[in-house]
């Protein structure tokens, strides 16, 4: 048992961290930061890697992240909330896509905080009151 970061805003350091995920073979440790609109990459030790997020030249903003799950595809699935919307990225935080947020129809979610993904493959996203399964 070990504990590591403290509040601030330095790569190491979390403003409100909220969920965290292995990879596949447990080595390393993602972690989401939600009011540093990041996720924070360490080893299973402790050690910080490197940080996923506060892009420039993606589609979608990571923005107040709040769930993440590792598929068994080894892609990351993160909840951007302030973006509605889910990210998906490889494990070196190269951004994939995203699975975009509406009022209406059948990607209906808003504020999406929870994401996992089934042993079936499915992905299911809990945001603002609704449940959607992509």
């Amino acid at each position: 048992s070990f504990t590591f970061g403290q509040r601030g805003s330095q790569p190491g350091f979390f403003n409100h961290p909220l969920d965290l995920t292995l990879n596949n073979t447990e080595d390393l440790l993602f972690i989401t930061d939600h009011s540093n609109d990041r996720v924070q990459v360490f080893t299973a030790g402790g050690q910080f890697v490197r940080i996923i997020g506060n892009f420039t030249d993606v589609p979608f903003k990571l923005q107040g992240p709040v769930g993440i799950c590792y598929t068994a595809d080894d892609h990351l699935l993160i909840s951007s909330y302030g973006t509605v919307c889910v990210l998906v990225f490889e494990e070196d935080g190269s951004f994939v896509s995203a699975i975009e947020g509406t009022q209406q129809g059948k990607n209906r979610f808003r504020g999406p905080c929870g994401v996992v993904m089934l042993s079936s493959g499915q992905i299911v996203i809990n945001g603002g009151g609704h449940k959607l399964i992509v």
